[in-house]
């Protein structure tokens, strides 16, 4: 079982120059206890990465599916890794961009997403799904893509995993898509979104929207924290697509401590 419900993606540690297990270690110093991972690099087994994150005192919440996806590939290498790390959860970024054309498309990348969820699902691992904000866009029969995934997902196979940053930029209710995909998300991505301090442009083409570390921009904090905590979810995953001019660990650290304020751990 696992025990801490707040996590961070090692993607938001990305642009470190640091070895992959010297960022696990960075995070680990800062507080983290839980991450979201990809499969462990060329040179690094899962028996190795397992003896360094149990040494850490650290554990898996999902995996990444990675780019381009393995879960695809090779579903296999990735049922393997969650059940040595106790995992039930899988998580692909986004639909592959050749399915994101059209309507037409985006069915057929759907049905892809239900087939590769279904087999995962036989080994007891889920596929989730993280939005962007391109999901909110409405096709030419007045249908959204985010409908669409909502409405033809396999329940029993596919969950969600949200974007608060992307659910805001995409012009969503945060709290409200929560609540619709109640039963259906056991973990979030959470991520501020912050317009840049020193806009004064009144153009929306030209007003610098960004990534932001929780609590250095709009959001409303306490209260996603406490829906999320009502509708059960297992980690708020900290995710920073970049830090622009800041260290990563930097805002990692900013972003934990903010989250712990307000009762996660």
């Amino acid at each position: 079982m696992k025990q801490h419900n707040l996590a961070i993606t090692l993607f938001t540690v990305a642009s470190s120059s640091l070895p992959y297990i010297e960022k696990v270690k960075k995070v680990r110093e800062i507080g983290y206890q839980s991450i979201q991972s990809n499969l462990p690099p060329d040179g690094i087994s899962l028996k190795d990465y397992k003896a360094v994150l149990d040494d850490l005192e650290m554990e898996i919440c999902t995996f990444l599916a990675g780019r381009p996806p393995v879960v695809f590939t090779a579903p296999e290498k990735i049922v393997e890794a969650c059940h040595l790390f106790d995992c039930d959860e899988v998580m692909i970024g986004t639909l592959p961009v050749e399915y994101r054309e059209n309507y037409d498309t985006y069915m057929e990348g759907i049905e892809l997403l239900n087939k590769t969820a279904r087999i995962l699902k036989r080994d007891g691992v889920f596929l989730s799904y993280h939005n962007h904000a391109q999901e909110f866009r409405k096709f030419n029969n007045g249908k959204r893509a985010i409908d669409l995934l909502f409405e033809n997902f396999d329940p029993d196979a596919m969950r969600f995993l949200l974007d608060t940053h992307w659910l805001q930029a995409g012009g969503a209710d945060i709290l409200a898509w929560m609540d619709k995909c109640k039963g259906r998300m056991n973990y979030i991505h959470v991520k501020d979104y912050r317009i840049a301090p020193a806009n004064y442009d009144t153009q929306p083409e030209t007003v610098d929207k960004q990534f932001s570390q929780i609590g250095d921009g709009q959001l409303p904090w306490d209260l996603i924290v406490q829906k999320g905590l009502e509708l059960g979810i297992k980690a708020f995953i900290v995710e920073q697509d970049t830090t622009y001019d800041e260290d990563p660990f930097d805002c990692a650290a900013q972003s934990f401590a903010k989250l712990k304020s307000l009762g996660l751990m």
